[in-house]
């Protein structure tokens, strides 16, 4: 596990889970259901998703849940997931105390699709993950998750009249920061501050049949209710990336 780049907003560390661990991973992955549902940003131009249903780990997680159990899907995995995501206070917050909860899903990106500029601010929210779930991604096949490294609101942009999603793209247009582009290689995570801007580049026709396969999620300070326990479903923790 390196962490092998970093800015004021993300950090992107490879090699992040041991072989075992992404297998049970990607494993509980092929066993979920996925819906295919249209891009939040611009359906029009965005294409569709394939998105899996929703689930929280909670900060305390320590034993498999009955959920989890029937999938044989032990939660070591997730154990190092919040573990790491506790390691990075300066950009979470204090677990347990800034936050209890992590919600997320799988997402599948197919060839032609990509996800507009957005910067998936929700309350609650204190930041986000991508976990790079496919076995294999060529640079050429592009689906990089970009990144404007920089607070948002130090983008002087004047964005009168514009909706939300254009006032967005505006900033990530105009900024003076270089946008950085993080390739989806496999077992790759990538830790992402709240409100940074940010898009999926459309994966390229030549992926062919190969889909950019993610874990995303999101940080967040409000715990499921007291009856839920480790994995839950909670759809206003579904990611996008």
């Amino acid at each position: 596990m390196d962490i092998v780049a970093s800015g004021a907003r993300y950090r992107v560390i490879d090699d992040f889970l041991p072989p075992n661990e992404l297998v049970e991973i990607r494993s509980l992955m092929k066993r979920r259901r996925f819906e295919e549902v249209p891009s939040v940003i611009y359906p029009e131009t965005d294409g569709h998703a394939f998105r899996s249903r929703g689930a929280v780990l909670r900060q305390d997680t320590e034993a498999p849940t009955a959920e989890s159990r029937e999938q044989n899907a032990q939660p070591t995995a997730f154990r190092t997931i919040l573990r790491e995501l506790g390691a990075h206070q300066d950009m979470f917050g204090a677990p347990g105390e800034d936050w209890s909860a992590v919600g997320f899903s799988f997402w599948q990106y197919p060839a032609g699709s990509r996800l507009g500029w957005h910067n998936d601010v929700a309350t609650g929210r204190l930041g986000e993950f991508v976990f790079f779930l496919h076995e294999e991604w060529k640079a050429s096949w592009a689906g990089e998750l970009v990144i404007l490294d920089a607070d948002p609101e130090t983008v002087d942009v004047d964005t009168t009249g514009m909706s939300a999603m254009e006032a967005v793209e505006a900033k990530a247009s105009l900024a003076s920061h270089a946008l950085t582009a993080v390739v989806p290689k496999p077992n790759r995570l990538v830790l992402v501050q709240e409100g940074t801007i940010h898009c999926i580049n459309r994966v390229d026709r030549t992926a062919g049949t190969t889909l950019r396969q993610t874990m995303t999620g999101f940080v967040a300070g409000a715990a499921p209710a007291a009856a839920q326990r480790s994995v839950d479903r909670l759809t206003s923790f579904l990611g996008s990336d």
